[in-house]
């Protein structure tokens, strides 16, 4: 196996995507709906995590949209430690609060968002 030269390995760099980027997704996923900011967690290479919650709806539960960065996050303690590919997510909670369905709801193709119908 042989090694590709400096050049094109920047050519291969992972697009991060920027605040702004994964907002204009939500928005795209969530309309004008108002939210709450659950969790945004940071690191040098930029944004790797954020939650957000929709209001609950009486008597329906609630339903949360998650950001993930692809990447090995083990030692920053999140569950499952680390994540194939950069995705939203969409999870779906009970009115006592527990989590009872979920799915991806877009993905990263190279530098472009894929909504998941």
């Amino acid at each position: 196996m042989h090694e590709l030269p400096p050049e094109h390995k920047e050519n291969l760099a992972e697009h991060i995507p920027t605040l702004e980027e994964v907002r204009t997704v939500f928005e795209q996923l969530i309309g004008e709906a108002s939210f709450e900011v659950r969790r945004k967690l940071d690191d040098e290479q930029g944004l790797y995590l954020w939650e957000i919650k929709l209001p609950e709806k009486k008597g329906n539960g609630s339903i949360e949209y998650s950001y993930i960065r692809k990447g090995n996050y083990k030692e920053k303690g999140l569950p499952g430690g680390s994540v194939a590919e950069t995705a939203i997510h969409i999870t779906f909670f009970d009115v006592d609060g527990l989590p009872i369905s979920g799915y991806s709801v877009a993905k990263l193709a190279g530098d472009k968002w894929e909504i998941t119908p």
